[in-house]
């Protein structure tokens, strides 16, 4: 009670508005992929679609849930099929690739200044290890197609599914053809965009800490930042719940940071960054799916007037 007293309400008005600098950076991520395809989509389409997808996504399967939901929207506004598949997963790797990115420079800091002891450094280090066995196996993988369906059916095998050569095949051809759009070129702006997304996300974190008076360096924030964000990505639990809430408090206490602040801080930005985007996006998953049933109930009674 006595921290949210003399909290700096300026910052925490400017921290609100480097989340939504943040949303709009990821919907760019979305338009720049839907570009590679051809295919268009607006701003805030774009924004709604990664919150909707986003919400949907925490309740069924995670990412897959996401490209599911997206999928199927994109398809129902006409979006061409392999512009509706990509859209779906590569912006999620990116931005998991830009918070790798932070993170490698967070415990690059902590290495510097000797704040990880033995029984920290474990646990990095195998992190580390599976982070870049992940990054270099799916780069061997992509480079060529017979990898990549091999990749396929071991999926499949695993989930207890009966591997279907077509759909394999499709798969492995979008994928192929994916890579060949990111390297000629096409990965700059998707790229931008999932790096200012990441950065303007960690902005909010800071001008949080800003609003509760309490100065912390920039290695310090990345820090206790990007780590707990990578690991809440690689746990089965919905947007981290828990592991990100908990990891940066404890990074932070790793850190020196007093507890008032370092748990008010997290509870906020998690608040801005997680549950606000989350309740938004359900009733927008509701809206992008009124209008597929009223597009196909529109179809049908075409089709039957005919």
């Amino acid at each position: 009670a006595e921290a949210l007293r003399h909290m700096r309400w300026w910052a925490v008005a400017l921290a609100v508005a480097t989340q939504g600098v943040s949303y709009w950076a990821n919907g760019y991520t979305i338009q720049s992929v839907a570009r590679l395809t051809g295919d268009r989509l607006g701003t805030l389409e774009a924004i709604g679609l990664a919150l909707a997808a986003g919400s949907v996504g925490l309740l069924t399967g995670g990412p897959v849930g996401y490209g599911a939901a997206s999928y199927h929207w994109t398809r129902n506004r006409g979006m061409s099929q392999e512009g509706a598949v990509i859209c779906g997963w590569l912006p999620g790797i990116l931005n998991a690739g830009a918070m790798i990115a932070l993170a490698a420079v967070g415990i690059v800091y902590l290495l510097f200044h000797h704040l990880l002891g033995r029984s920290q450094l474990v646990p990095l280090g195998m992190l580390g290890a599976l982070v870049a066995t992940i990054i270099v196996g799916g780069g061997w993988v992509l480079a060529r197609k017979e990898r990549v369906a091999r990749v396929l059916r071991a999926w499949s095998r695993l989930r207890r599914r009966r591997p279907n050569p077509d759909d394999i095949a499709a798969a492995a051809e979008r994928l192929m053809t994916t890579r060949q759009l990111m390297s000629s070129g096409g990965w700059r702006r998707p790229v931008l965009g999932a790096v200012a997304n990441a950065g303007f996300d960690a902005a909010t974190l800071y001008c949080l800490f800003v609003a509760a008076r309490q100065d912390i360096a920039p290695g310090v924030l990345l820090a206790g930042y990007a780590l707990p964000q990578v690991v809440g990505r690689l746990t089965f639990l919905p947007g981290g719940l828990g592991i990100v809430e908990g990891g940066m408090v404890g990074l932070y206490a790793l850190l020196g940071v007093p507890a008032t602040a370092r748990v008010l801080v997290v509870l906020a930005y998690r608040a801005l960054s997680f549950w606000v985007p989350t309740l938004i996006g359900f009733p927008l998953a509701a809206l992008f799916q009124r209008l597929v049933t009223r597009a196909e109930r529109a179809a049908r009674c075409g089709g039957n007037s005919a």
